[in-house]
């Protein structure tokens, strides 16, 4: 009876977009399923050679996947944190400090990189990082490294481009929240004695949880997953979980492979985020903000 009442409503708005969610996100994922049960590849006609879980015994008996799983996500853990530590005071500047007036053409600077392609951003750092670049020559003049050496086709390397490319997602996403702080709140805080630290913890970061955990998602699962900066960036020593897979497609035609190593990532990666979440919520009620 609910259903019929809410159709009527204009419930059956909905169905383009539930549609199109499940053409486009659910019947990829049982696809993939699906497909790491395969043995090798399809065959030109669409055919299965065979169905086999051997794909699974294959990942978990090698130390390869393993290794660079615990990899990947130690330095999709890196570019989070380096991200939440630089977006901070640029998102609460812009919230807080800049007049409302100028706020818009600071966020608009904030997206610049939007704009530009994906492989555009990463050929520009290339040239920052080697050597004789700007970072190499700049690290040179104050004695901190050799000016005509270069960072690139490492880990560190990968690391920078991608705290380039996914900052301004986590700038965004605190800009969102902090911008809702009351600077009544701020005031009373420093009025009842509280130092700027204090201030933070009990006050600001409570409110910008919400902005804190999109920012969280939307920075590590893509940096986690990453697989064209390292490599173009990386080389073998920056190598990640995300180009074994790429690999496995478009190298070595494995499909069945791919999709297995695809569909275990997919799951553990859910696993992570379901455990920052749940520890952001224990955080965010332990210093008396909104679950």
């Amino acid at each position: 009876m609910n259903f019929k009442y809410h159709f009527k409503k204009g419930g059956f708005l909905v169905l383009p977009s539930a549609a199109f969610f499940l053409c486009l996100s659910l019947l990829p994922l049982a696809m993939l399923v699906a497909f790491s049960f395969i043995k090798g590849n399809l065959g030109s006609d669409g055919s299965i050679a065979a169905w086999t879980v051997d794909n699974f015994v294959r990942m978990f008996s090698s130390w390869t996947f393993s290794k660079l799983m615990l990899k990947s996500v130690g330095i999709g853990l890196l570019v989070t944190l380096i991200c939440i530590i630089l977006a901070y005071p640029a998102a609460w500047g812009v919230a807080k400090i800049f007049k409302a007036k100028n706020r818009n053409t600071m966020v608009m600077l904030a997206i610049v990189p939007f704009f530009t392609s994906q492989l555009l951003l990463i050929y520009a750092m290339m040239l920052i990082l080697q050597s004789g670049g700007l970072l190499m020559t700049l690290l040179g003049n104050l004695g901190l490294a050799d000016s005509s050496g270069s960072i690139l086709y490492s880990t560190p390397a990968v690391v920078i481009v991608l705290v380039y490319e996914y900052l301004p997602y986590m700038i965004l996403s605190l800009y969102s929240s902090l911008e809702s702080v009351e600077d009544n709140l701020i005031y009373a805080s420093h009025t009842l004695g509280a130092g700027r630290f204090k201030t933070f913890i009990n006050v600001v970061l409570p409110v910008s949880f919400p902005g804190l955990l999109s920012g969280i998602m939307l920075v590590l699962i893509p940096s986690v997953g990453s697989f064209v900066e390292p490599g173009l960036v990386g080389g073998s020593d920056g190598m990640m979980v995300g180009s074994l897979i790429n690999s496995q497609f478009s190298t070595v035609l494995d499909m069945g492979y791919g999709s297995a190593l695809s569909f275990v990532f997919l799951i553990i990666l859910s696993l992570i985020m379901f455990i920052i979440r749940t520890l952001t919520n224990r955080a965010n009620k332990s210093i008396g903000g909104i679950a």
